[in-house]
């Protein structure tokens, strides 16, 4: 009886700004490519928790949308784990997720690892190890009303703090540490709304890497 050959890895990374989708079309091409059992890593989950400030300081330095906010060694380290075929084990110390407590989970390797955030092709160690680099495309105006829908109505917000947030944080950081990094994908994905031939392209291309291991 022959033996199926074990796949390379294919890292896929899904990057664009805030509110632009990130979340849903990592879920929808996972989906796409269930009999491969998928493996998401969110940049989110590897926020720092900024521990070593005291809650002052915190204040003021405190981010979301500077690469400071990232734990890069360790997201980083666990998709060359993930890479190589090894188990790797979340939350990683030191992060938000860890700090408020989230369920301790070993996460198995795949053939398919999709790495999805607003930051990740800022790094260029993380960026190097990603195979297939896609962005998604949406209009400022659409994802500002996206994001205080979503801070609002699902995350119960205040909208002025939401509103404050984003005048601190996200305006301007976004045009220094995300929207030039459109220059690093290989796909720029419209998505002011649900783009299914893009995602069922993509997600050919990718069964079409598979194969060609096998």
């Amino acid at each position: 009886m022959s033996m199926k050959k074990e796949h390379n890895p294919i890292i896929v990374g899904i990057m664009g700004g805030s509110a632009s989708g990130k979340t849903t079309f990592a879920a929808a091409l996972s989906e796409q490519l269930a009999d491969y059992t998928p493996i998401t890593l969110h940049q989110d989950s590897y926020f720092r928790d900024w521990s070593e400030f005291t809650p002052e300081e915190r204040e003021k330095v405190v981010t979301s949308n500077h690469p400071d906010a990232v734990r890069w060694d360790v997201l980083i380290t666990d998709v060359e784990k993930l890479r190589s075929k090894k188990p790797i084990e979340t939350p990683a110390p030191g992060t938000r997720a860890a700090n408020r407590g989230d369920e301790k989970k070993v996460i198995q390797p795949s053939s398919v690892v999709i790495v999805e955030g607003h930051l990740i092709y800022w790094n260029e160690q993380l960026r190097d190890l990603i195979d297939i680099k896609l962005f998604l495309d949406v209009d400022a105006h659409e994802r500002v009303l996206r994001r205080m829908q979503r801070d609002v109505g699902t995350r119960s917000a205040n909208l002025e703090a939401a509103i404050n947030w984003y005048r601190r944080d996200v305006l301007p950081n976004f045009p220094i540490y995300t929207e030039p990094c459109k220059q690093y994908a290989d796909l720029i994905i419209p998505y002011l709304n649900e783009n299914h031939i893009a995602l069922h392209t993509i997600a050919a291309g990718i069964r079409t890497q598979l194969n060609i291991q096998e």
